[in-house]
């Protein structure tokens, strides 16, 4: 297990419909860069991969669907997104045999679902979200957004310039075992 003891960001934002969802997915699209990894956390139905949508729709990507039953999908664009779940993986060890890094080392855009099943996320150029229900309709999702290294800040300060009244907070370093920015 890496130590991730990185400077990191947050910024928290909530979407109130599937479109708000796709919309805030297109917002991070129009800012990633090669080689950025996002790792999504959420259950069920929470909105993974309508943000998937968003973000392969502003590189330039064709129609987008969960690859639950495939894995991994890779889309082409001017920068390709690799689109994988891991929902179906029984241990971290499948995950990892998964060969991530080559699609990152490639100058790709790695989008992963269920991403608390890989255990050796990258430590640098990394977005760390989590989507969750919150308020009493059941389209209300809370978004938690949190970068790891300069260049994944660097974007998240952008992202919450293009979304008015949000706030990018820092957060401090992260220090210790595991494979999560969060709790």
């Amino acid at each position: 297990m890496h130590c991730l003891s990185h400077s990191t960001r947050r910024l928290d934002i909530v979407t109130f419909s599937e479109e708000e969802t796709r919309t805030l997915g297109m917002s991070i699209g129009k800012h990633s860069y090669p080689g950025l990894t996002i790792l999504l956390h959420g259950g069920l139905g929470m909105g993974k991969t309508l943000l998937t949508q968003g973000i392969g729709k502003a590189l330039g990507c064709g129609k987008i669907k969960s690859p639950t039953f495939i894995l991994i999908a890779e889309h082409e664009a001017d920068i390709p997104l690799i689109h994988a779940d891991l929902y179906r993986l029984n241990s971290h060890i499948e995950a990892d045999a998964l060969d991530f890094e080559n699609y990152i080392d490639n100058g790709c855009v790695l989008v992963v679902e269920w991403a608390e099943r890989w255990h050796t996320p990258p430590l640098k150029d990394t977005l760390d979200i989590i989507i969750s229900h919150c308020g009493e309709d059941d389209n209300f999702r809370s978004v938690t957004i949190r970068a790891l290294g300069k260049t994944a800040e660097d974007l998240l300060n952008a992202l919450s310039a293009d979304i008015p009244g949000s706030v990018c907070e820092k957060e401090g370093n992260y220090e210790g075992s595991g494979n999560r920015l969060h709790n």
